[in-house]
């Protein structure tokens, strides 16, 4: 099939139209659900508020699904079963899934768990935090495949039977991240254009950076940035050091037209004197993830065993599990330690025959970090065939010690810095890996010349001399992150106590989810973080947000105050819009700062939800 040979989108006009008689061919002629009318459409009341997302090709419905949000009109439920029967909270968070429908000739293949999969995440960046649905007795077995479970409730539509089926929004998330390695091979050829949402499919790995969707990235007019606050993304507050900015204003034509050093061997150098570790133990690249990706590549294959910790940085899992396939095994980290990791739990778990241990230190994304006393000796058992990558990215602003001369000098350890956040270099990408020259010659074999740019070079160079700038900068951050946490724990929210520049938050169970407050917040140019790809522990209930300077942080506070009085003050769920007013405009694909949209390719999988006959349907 050609690229993108299918779309999913939230149907126009114009495309419900087709809907409408799509819908009378399969419920009404096929399934006898409704009597056969001369209009040759069948369409229904709820159809005034609801939305429906279209799998396309071109101008061709291939299938549909519609989404009922919480209002005064009510559901189709309503049809069929008194409220007080039914397991669910009638609130804000409370969302229908209904008309799963796939034309024939797509019956058997990946459209209706794909078209389920959409309006799950759909309903979830709505701040929804239970989804029902009526689905067709005989096809009851595909439903609870992708989550949804049944009531033991059921009705009859003309020659149909149907049952209540409910899951809530934590529980679907689980079920497609327990499904993450199948899920990323479904539909290679679909363009996701979902106003509001991502896909969370692709076979890149999620990062949040959605400031530029906002501020558009061919980059027209910077300016518009000014009005988006950035904290999904974990760059720096800070400008970089006097002297980095300096160095390139300065020679910024000749660093512009001018091929750098092939190999950065002087920034390597300037690192390795900085350090204090022989130069032939480190490996420069452009960015951390370029070296993720290039390295763990090389050295880890399908057969190898690798241990992660859950949660933590989510590139990790993506390269390991859906790039390389390799066997995967995590540690949890619970949320009752504070994400604190159990030493002697991982002492036990490194000693089982594991080709790799990957870890973060501090984590991301819970900020907790282990003094590299405390980790060496959590890794002291681990046999010499067990070779540990240690990510570094966040260790500057915990104020402790680095385990760069211990990986220098060892045979199987490897440290992954990266100079764009603690050196506020995000744009310049720039990274290095520090480890066993042997080890590191494998992998700089795969490296092309010039992958690190001459400005990237010129500015890290500087920015390793300025030690006293950056130290300044990273105890400011700690006070910065100290003042947001006391203001985030005054909303209520339970707050982890981290090291690093970000803080992880968990929302109280009796307000609104984290993607209700992170759509509410968008639509008021303030970016959060939602954490679906980060791990199975976190629940659903967890939210990062980047420590900025004083005055953003107290701007941050303010919008998440107004976000929860408009939560709390709504007087019926169809008033809780999360934008105030704004949602629908933002559903018609209207974008303005804050008020953003994605489009990730897909993969495609075989076998999910086989057998799929007719449609998924609901009434």
């Amino acid at each position: 099939m050609a690229e993108h040979d299918i779309t999913l989108t939230v149907a126009t006009d114009a495309v419900r139209e087709q809907i409408y008689r799509i819908r009378h061919a399969v419920y009404a002629t096929e399934l006898g659900q409704h009597a056969e009318n001369t209009v040759g459409q069948l369409s229904d009341r709820l159809d005034a508020i609801n939305t429906y997302i279209a799998a396309m090709r071109g101008d061709r419905v291939l299938g549909f699904v519609s989404i009922t949000p919480p209002s005064e009109t009510g559901y189709s439920i309503d049809k069929y079963f008194a409220r007080a029967a039914v397991p669910v909270r009638f609130d804000a968070g409370l969302y229908e899934v209904r008309l799963l429908t796939v034309v024939e000739s797509k019956r058997h293949s990946q459209l209706a768990p794909l078209l389920l999969y959409a309006a799950f995440r759909f309903c979830e960046a709505r701040g929804a935090h239970t989804v029902m649905a009526i689905g067709r007795a005989e096809l009851l077995d595909f439903y609870e495949r992708v989550g949804l479970k049944r009531q033991g409730q059921r009705a009859s539509a003309g020659a149909v039977t149907y049952e209540l089926l409910v899951a809530t929004i934590g529980e679907l998330r689980r079920r497609a991240d327990s499904s993450a390695a199948l899920l990323t091979r479904i539909g290679r050829d679909i363009a996701w254009e979902i106003p509001g949402t991502e896909s969370r499919l692709a076979d890149d790995c999620y990062h949040g950076g959605a400031f530029f969707d906002a501020v558009g990235d061919e980059f027209e007019d910077l300016r518009r940035g000014d009005a988006i606050i950035a904290a999904d993304a974990l760059d720096a507050w800070y400008p970089p050091a006097p002297a980095v900015m300096s160095a390139l204003a300065a020679h910024l034509s000749l660093a512009l037209r001018t091929s750098p050093p092939t190999h950065a061997d002087g920034l390597r150098r300037v690192i390795a004197r900085t350090r204090g570790i022989p130069v032939d133990s480190v490996l420069v690249g452009p960015g951390s993830s370029a070296l993720i990706f290039s390295a763990l590549r090389h050295w880890i294959t399908p057969a190898s065993r690798v241990l992660i910790l859950d949660p933590m940085y989510g590139e990790y899992a993506h390269v390991l599990e859906r790039v390389i396939g390799a066997r995967v095994d995590r540690l949890a980290l619970s949320r009752e330690s504070g994400y604190e990791l159990d030493e002697q739990a991982f002492t036990r778990a490194v000693q089982d025959g594991y080709d790799w241990v990957v870890l973060v230190n501090p984590n991301s994304p819970t900020g907790r970090y282990l003094h590299p006393g405390n980790l060496l000796d959590a890794l002291a058992p681990v046999p010499c065939t067990t070779r540990i990558w240690v990510d570094e990215t966040y260790v500057d602003f915990a104020g402790g010690g680095s385990l760069e001369p211990v990986a220098a000098a060892s045979s199987n350890v490897v440290v992954c810095k990266s100079m764009s956040k603690a050196f506020a270099l995000s744009g310049a990408r720039v990274g290095y890996l520090c480890g066993p020259p042997a080890l590191l010659r494998e992998v700089r074999a795969l490296c092309p010349p010039w992958s690190v740019s001459l400005p990237a070079q010129i500015a890290a160079c500087e920015a390793l001399r300025a030690t006293e700038y950056y130290e300044a900068r990273w105890r400011e951050t700690a006070r910065l992150r100290e003042g947001l946490t006391a203001a985030l724990r005054a909303l209520g929210w339970d707050v982890v106590s981290g090291r690093a520049n970000f803080v992880l938050c968990h929302l109280p169970g009796s307000g609104p989810s984290p993607a209700w407050v992170a759509q509410a917040a968008r639509l008021r140019g303030l970016l959060l973080r939602e954490l679906g790809n980060m791990g199975r522990t976190l629940g659903g209930s967890a939210l990062r947000v980047a420590v900025k300077d004083e005055l953003t942080n107290r701007r941050m506070v303010a919008i998440l105050t107004e976000v929860l009085s408009t939560y709390a003050n709504s007087d019926r769920p169809a008033g809780r819009d999360p934008g105030g007013g704004q949602q629908a405009e933002a559903d018609r694909g209207v974008r303005r700062p804050g008020e953003l949209g994605s489009r990730h390719g897909q993969r495609r999988a075989h076998g999910l939800a086989r057998g799929v006959a007719r449609t998924g349907a609901t009434p």
